[in-house]
């Protein structure tokens, strides 16, 4: 009975320490981030140093980010943001003035990622910013983390390919 006992505990500290002893043992991968064209307010190389700073704020064990400078790397995330159509159109001074005011735009986000060289996801938001306050603008931070996280994050399509989901996810 005792000698049972104890192969129960042996057994137990055995599986119970080799995940975190696996999950420590592997490097963190470390993503070039791009961005394929800017916003108003950034120039290309800026937004790229932008982005990676806000998705490092996810804080991912397994993933860094540094913006990527020499072109494309085999392991990356390429950032694309299209203005979606404005029905209020263009006007953004008004009155003799010409008082500016900001305006509020939808965006479509849309973020690619590859590993090794070879496409693997892709993930696609729409955010409302206010393309006037660039840096600023809390909901363009909101809506890169959310966008981090639904690409790269537990639930996110990275993860989800474990599960046979569909490789593309649209987040609204």
């Amino acid at each position: 009975m005792a000698a049972a006992r104890l192969a129960v505990i042996v057994w137990w500290a055995l599986f119970s320490l080799v995940p975190s002893t696996s999950r420590g043992a592997a490097a963190p991968i470390t993503l070039k981030v791009e961005a394929s064209n800017a916003l108003r307010g950034f120039s290309r190389t800026e937004l790229s140093r932008y982005l990676a700073s806000h998705m490092a704020e996810a804080k991912f064990t397994d993933w860094r980010f540094e913006a990527a400078e020499d072109g494309p790397a085999p392991d990356r995330v390429e950032w694309s943001f299209k203005r979606n159509p404005y029905a209020g159109g263009e006007v953004r001074r008004f009155g003799p003035e010409g008082r500016s005011f900001h305006v509020r735009r939808l965006i479509t986000i849309e973020v690619r990622l590859y590993l090794n060289g070879e496409y693997q996801f892709t993930v696609e938001k729409q955010a409302i910013i206010d393309e006037d306050s660039g840096r600023a603008d809390p909901q363009l931070a909101e809506a890169v983390a959310s966008v981090t996280q639904n690409l790269l994050g537990p639930s996110g399509a990275y993860h989800a390919k474990d599960l046979g989901q569909s490789p593309v996810s649209r987040t609204r």
